[in-house]
């Protein structure tokens, strides 16, 4: 998932020369920006379908070096057109691999361990665009060009999907160094939780509680805010605070990296709130409740201050409470059985990644029809509510 994210990153933090180079404007920007979520958003139910049939080794290892091809080709875009071209591909090879990772940790993990499991896994994302930006910018820097910074890595993406296939495991029982004891340990944690039945028909079934359609909307929310801050934080600190391109991946490491810590504290806290006899509904509604609203008031007061370095700390809050958020890739193993978490997990990520398609398009159009981030903020906060609110109203007690 680092690298998921840093290859995701990569066109936004290098959109401030990319953008100067082809001379596009704000609205432009924003659909070359969004184009990425097009096929993204398409590959989330097929994706599922696919971690589910072919398990989450097969699915992961070919995401990584299909993607890792793609973003090395990056490199030759020469306009508008093969530069959406190339982030449709992007999307199409990324599509699976969270939920393929998603259904790998329900496999590796106990139940009282899949909170922060969840958290590890989306933490990629944020550590990912954390790293990239350094990476990233220090690849341009270095070489004197943001193309051949892409050749680059493509080439770790590539490599990284050998890693994959070599080291990963469905069943770890069959690792070649998991120990007898931990086998135990996974083994005895599913006689606690008892034989879980396999669910006759297809995972639309689900659909017909309110839960799913709940978690859908409030991570179209999470999403909205997400991508938004993915795709035009590092623009909004070149552009508008007026930060060199060689600080803009610092201050971006500062964001994301503060999304990062954010994953890992929530998942700590809803893990061990639950083993000390806490309800899931007490700990899951409390937490992803304030993470929405602390998204929302960190982010609406960026309009209220007037320095760079108040501005991306204000953000930097905001991202620490949005990846609490994390926490809902380990919602759908509590409301499915275990043969449709991937196909649950696909649907709630084609619900995030229809935000993830709006949003950066909306920015676009708003930074270039008023010159300013104050209206894209006062979205990025009613998007928080949208997290909050139905994040209250799931039932995260029982499998439907």
């Amino acid at each position: 998932m680092i690298i998921n994210y840093i290859d995701r990153s990569s066109l936004s933090i290098a959109m401030p020369l990319i953008s100067k180079e082809l001379h596009l404007g704000a609205a432009t920007t924003g659909l070359i920006l969004s184009s990425f979520g097009w096929t993204y958003a398409l590959m989330q139910l097929p994706g599922g379908w696919l971690v589910d049939k072919l398990k989450p080794r097969r699915v992961v290892s070919a995401s990584l070096l299909g993607w890792g091809i793609i973003e090395g080709l990056t490199g030759l875009a020469n306009g508008v057109a093969s530069l959406i071209g190339m982030r449709m591909l992007l999307g199409v090879f990324e599509g699976p691999v969270q939920n393929g990772a998603n259904a790998s940790l329900t496999r590796w993990l106990r139940t009282s361990e899949h909170a922060r499991g969840s958290t590890l896994v989306d933490g990629g994302g944020p550590l990912g665009t954390a790293f990239g930006g350094l990476l990233v910018t220090g690849l341009i820097v270095w070489l004197g060009t943001w193309r051949l910074a892409f050749a680059a890595v493509g080439v770790i993406t590539v490599l990284i999907g050998v890693v994959a296939w070599v080291f990963m495991r469905d069943d770890p029982a069959t690792h070649p160094l998991i120990t007898r004891k931990e086998v135990e340990y996974l083994e005895k944690g599913e006689v606690e939780d008892g034989p879980e039945p396999v669910v006759q028909g297809s995972a639309l079934r689900y659909f017909r509680f309110r839960s799913p359609w709940l978690l859908l909307l409030a991570f179209f929310g999470y999403d909205a805010v997400l991508y938004g801050l993915l795709t035009w934080a590092p623009s909004y600190v070149s552009e508008v605070q007026h930060v060199s391109f060689g600080m803009t991946g610092v201050w971006t490491f500062v964001i994301f990296g503060a999304g990062f810590v954010g994953e890992l504290f929530a998942g700590q806290v809803a893990d061990r709130w639950i083993r000390s006899g806490a309800s899931p509904n007490l700990v899951l509604r409390s937490l992803l409740g304030f993470a929405g609203l602390g998204v929302a008031v960190a982010i609406i007061l960026v309009n209220t201050v007037t320095t760079p370095a108040a501005a991306i700390l204000l953000i930097s809050l905001a991202n620490f409470f949005l990846r609490w958020g994390g926490l809902y890739w380990a919602v759908p193993a509590r409301l499915a059985s275990k043969q449709h978490v991937g196909r649950l997990s696909g649907a709630m990520n084609f619900s995030g990644n229809v935000a993830g398609i709006l949003t950066p398009i909306l920015v676009g159009v708003i930074v270039q029809a008023t010159g300013s981030f104050v209206g894209v903020f006062i979205m990025f906060a009613v998007a928080g509510v949208l997290m909050a609110v139905p994040s209250v109203a799931i039932d995260y007690s029982r499998k439907l």
